[in-house]
């Protein structure tokens, strides 16, 4: 299985970047001694739905109809989830057991 061609079919590949800066504020978030762990998903998940939102309706022209803000909710939510896997990748990878 090809997990590239099959992300390709999920994510807007314009909307690839968005899952890059939730993984910058996460890495952001988690060095942030007031922030606990358990929030950073969850504030991933929201940044990354309205980032999403706003990038359809303003840059891609759509506004906010009701086509936009789905099409956002849904692809912000694969964003966050990617910005998340790839954290847990490189942390996998880093351990020495």
């Amino acid at each position: 299985m090809d997990y590239l061609s099959l992300l390709a079919e999920y994510v807007k590949p314009e909307l690839l970047v968005i899952t890059v800066v939730l993984y910058a504020l996460g890495m952001f978030l988690k060095a942030a001694p007031w922030i606990y762990d358990w929030v950073i998903p969850f504030a991933l998940l929201a940044s990354g739905i309205v980032l999403a939102i706003l990038y359809l309706a303003i840059m891609l022209d759509m506004g906010f109809v009701p086509k936009a803000i789905l099409e956002g909710f849904m692809q912000g939510v694969i964003c966050a989830a990617l910005s998340v896997f790839a954290n847990q990748l490189i942390k996998q990878a880093q351990k020495k057991d």
